[in-house]
């Protein structure tokens, strides 16, 4: 992304925890565009002809998720976790590949504000892409988690890291890439020290920084 590049497609990566969905939510909100988040499984459901609760169960999970969480649920704890019968599985390739293609033809029409999904690879040659990475300690993770999901901190520690993992194995398997990588973005939000909303007032300023860098260039064009 040029220093002068008008910017119309953010993509927001996110610990497990962090308050990503929550920055983007305020994000949005400040900018008046539409986030794309939880939605996109109705829209991947919609296009394989499935239920969103089977969708949801493998929504930015490798394939390797079920032989892990049968052999991690050994107590009872909250459905988070339940799948149909092997013979209902739709393939984790063909719900990723729907994924990208309903995150694809979205973007076509910015502003968008779209979170994980390996976005942040999908379009890493995008000149107008503001790509954000957003982290917390450890124990505030938990600690949102915990609240959030109305789980104990040893049940919400294994949901932390299993969800954690499975995001690096999901860029790994379809982008080839290391999820952690600074590399991937342009700025990382650590919301242990800065509140979402002070995270979403930074984006938004250089959002809107660049709108006038852009606007007196297209204007003098027009004279």
């Amino acid at each position: 992304m040029a220093a002068d590049q008008e910017i119309r497609l953010i993509t927001i990566s996110r610990e497990f925890g962090a308050g990503g969905s929550e920055l983007a939510a305020e994000l949005g909100r400040r900018l008046g565009w539409p986030v794309l988040d939880s939605d996109i499984v109705h829209r991947v459901a919609e296009k394989l002809r499935l239920d969103d609760n089977t969708v949801e169960k493998f929504d930015e999970h490798p394939p390797s998720l079920l032989a892990r969480i049968a052999t991690v649920l050994v107590v009872p704890q909250p459905d988070i976790y339940s799948f149909p019968a092997d013979a209902e599985l739709p393939s984790h390739d063909a719900i990723a590949a729907a994924t990208r293609a309903v995150i694809e033809e979205l973007a076509a029409s910015p502003p968008l504000i779209v979170v994980g999904h390996g976005a942040q690879c999908i379009f890493c040659q995008r000149s107008d892409a503001l790509h954000l990475r957003v982290v917390a300690p450890l124990r505030e993770r938990l600690t949102r988690i915990m609240r959030r999901m109305t789980v104990d901190a040893a049940f919400g520690g294994m949901l932390l890291h299993r969800a954690d993992k499975d995001r690096q194995a999901y860029v790994q398997r379809y982008f080839h890439r290391d999820w952690k990588s600074e590399q991937l973005y342009h700025l990382q939000i650590n919301t242990g020290h800065v509140t979402v909303d002070e995270g979403a007032c930074m984006v938004e300023r250089l959002v809107r920084g660049r709108w006038n860098v852009v606007e007196p260039a297209s204007a003098a064009t027009e004279d």
